[in-house]
């Protein structure tokens, strides 16, 4: 993914990281865009997702395309299904998880492109390194990202 030339993603192709039990595959970088967006599609088993956070420095955009999953965005609680969508603008407090029984499947565009890989690359990197995922409350000021317990 270096020139930004037309590409075909076949099922399960692209850079993948694995994330806990979560599983993100990178489709489309920076570099393919021009720095507009990346584009990111997660596979998340029951239980499992993001728990509250915010970006300061990038918008983000999730569409299900399968499973159910609760997401809370700002101070509304959504209860979501395939089709549906909804945007974080930078500086919004979400979280989304997982219901269940099945597996679910969702699509992330965030925009600016690059900071949310760059952010997904240092924070499994560092837990490879260190066996630790980044705990609730932690900065992480290179992505300008809060990981949140709850809305103030």
């Amino acid at each position: 993914m270096t020139d930004g030339l037309p590409r075909y993603f076949p099922l399960g192709e692209g850079k993948r990281y694995q994330l806990g039990r979560i599983t993100l595959t990178f489709k489309t970088s920076a570099t393919d865009t021009g720095s507009a967006y990346t584009l990111c599609e997660a596979v998340e088993p029951p239980g499992s997702g993001a728990g509250l956070h915010r970006h300061a420095s990038y918008d983000e955009t999730h569409i299900i395309c399968e499973g159910r999953y609760e997401a809370q965005l700002g101070d509304k609680t959504l209860q979501l299904s395939a089709g549906d969508m909804f945007f974080a603008p930078r500086g919004t407090p979400h979280s989304v998880k997982c219901l269940g029984p099945e597996t679910g499947r969702e699509l992330m565009i965030s925009s600016p492109g690059g900071v949310f890989y760059a952010f997904i690359d240092e924070v499994v990197s560092s837990t490879t390194a260190s066996g630790s995922p980044t705990g609730s409350g932690a900065r992480l000021p290179r992505h300008r990202c809060k990981v949140r317990d709850r809305v103030s």
